[in-house]
């Protein structure tokens, strides 16, 4: 079992490494100029300076951006794809110099354009419409060529898909057989995951309603914050193994989760961006809790192992691109390896866990066993010393039998009634037994009787 999922893996991370090579024969550029305003045309912008495009991570400021694509390559006349591996713009128009373009969308999960080329109008231009993180990572091939890579594309996300739901199939199973909460709170992280992914590759959008794709990317983002921190604090048991960790830990949850709402409310993407870094940090205040407990704990050296690859390469993939940093960043299938990866690792560390824990149970069970085995024989010798000690009493004292029979209730704090009504006699009786005791006993009432009861036991 172990060995086809390792060699799964290994197909998926070989197939992630060879892909097609983009862009085989083509040498192109890239410029672009912003239209936040959405007054400039295709006459107007033809007169305009644009700026090289130096990274495909552009920033938070959403809206409309014009890109001049020049095409160098010698390529006799055919048609080429635009390629934009990016789920979240929201609309492209094409113009081949000043003249509109019609294109051929090849894809429904992103934007694939096929495009005549002509070496003698080899400059194209693009209005694109971003609604939330504006990133372009444009790809330009021959039609030939991109047949193929869709193949393969299609290959891959089969693997990767297929993976990860028989490992949240698997989570749900655990929690119904062994009953550890635990494998559900990973359940919700992992559909989170999986969401988040399928938004990125824009599966998504194409399984929702039109109407909803434009908070989906953002819905998700959340959702794997939230589940992710949960997850954490369950596994770890923080509540019980560093509590003052929850403190820093739901603050931050908490500004991500403000942050998030005032892009609802204002529609402004910088809020996402802050959303996101917070995020990174309230995911990460988990990891390095994890690290922290492994110190006295085993069992999260997992926890920091599995979650550590999706983390990064997740961090390193969304802020640059929310932040328009040109930095090294990872791709969506780093992304998709890293949560393979966690399946592996989080799912073993969680059943690892839940054994750990059945077997320090059961050894509560017997140091409890244990303790109550003791207790009672501790009961009982100091039951059998109370005997000896008010049998003491008796015979020192030359008490009757009656007498006898009401000291040791006296001794354990009886009202004459209570003791009248154990020994079925009267209370005047009771009364006339009492007060020989006491003669006797050369004490006064029954707070000395209990005293003197106290003090021969503790001088014993």
């Amino acid at each position: 079992m172990n060995k086809t999922i390792f060699y799964l893996i290994f197909i998926f991370l070989l197939n992630s490494c060879s892909k097609v090579e983009d862009n085989k024969n083509l040498n192109f550029s890239i410029s672009y100029l912003e239209d936040l305003t959405q007054t400039e045309t295709i006459e107007s912008i033809l007169k305009k300076k644009f700026k090289k495009l130096e990274s495909p991570n552009i920033g938070f400021e959403n809206g409309v951006y014009w890109f001049k694509i020049t095409i160098k390559s010698a390529l006799s006349d055919k048609q080429i794809v635009l390629d934009l591996p990016e789920s979240n713009i929201h609309g492209i128009t094409v113009y081949q110099n000043s003249k509109k373009v019609a294109i051929q969308h090849l894809d429904d999960t992103h934007f694939s354009l096929l495009v005549p080329f002509s070496s003698e109008n080899s400059v194209y231009y693009l209005r694109v419409l971003f609604e939330n993180e504006v990133y372009f990572p444009l790809k330009i091939k021959v039609y030939n060529e991109i047949q193929l890579q869709e193949k393969h594309n299609f290959f891959t996300n089969g693997l990767y898909y297929g993976f990860v739901l028989v490992g949240l199939l698997l989570n749900i199973f655990f929690y119904f057989s062994l009953k550890e909460k635990t494998f559900i709170y990973y359940c919700f992280f992992l559909a989170a995951i999986i969401l988040g992914v399928l938004s990125y590759d824009g599966l998504l959008q194409v399984i929702l309603p039109e109407s909803l794709s434009y908070y989906t990317s953002v819905i998700t983002h959340f959702s794997i914050t939230f589940f992710g921190f949960l997850f954490g604090y369950k596994f770890l048991n923080t509540n019980y193994y560093l509590p003052k960790s929850n403190i820093i830990g739901f603050a931050l949850l908490f500004l991500a989760v403000v942050n998030y709402l005032l892009f609802f409310i204002t529609n402004h993407y910088l809020f996402v961006a802050i959303a996101d870094t917070i995020s990174f940090f309230v995911l990460l205040h988990n990891w390095i809790v994890g690290i922290i407990i492994y110190k006295k704990h085993e069992f999260a050296k997992f926890f920091v192992i599995g979650y550590s690859l999706v983390l990064f390469s997740a961090a390193l993939f969304i802020l640059p691109i929310d932040w328009g940093l040109n930095i090294y960043t990872t791709s969506l299938d780093s992304i998709k390896f890293g949560s393979l990866f966690e399946v592996l690792i989080l799912t073993y560390a969680i059943t690892y866990r839940v054994t750990v824990l059945q077997k320090e149970n059961e050894q509560f069970k017997l140091e409890i066993q244990d303790y109550f085995k003791k207790l009672n024989t501790l009961n009982t010798k100091v039951n059998e010393k109370t005997i000896i000690t008010v049998q003491q009493i008796i015979d020192q004292h030359n008490l009757s039998d009656r007498e006898a029979e009401v000291l040791p209730l006296i001794f354990a704090g009886y009202t004459n009634q209570k003791i009248a009504d154990d020994l079925f006699v009267s209370l005047n009786t009771i009364k006339f037994h009492v007060r020989n005791i006491y003669q006797k006993l050369n004490i006064k009432n029954k707070k000395e009787a209990i005293n003197l009861y106290a003090q021969i036991n503790d001088d014993m």
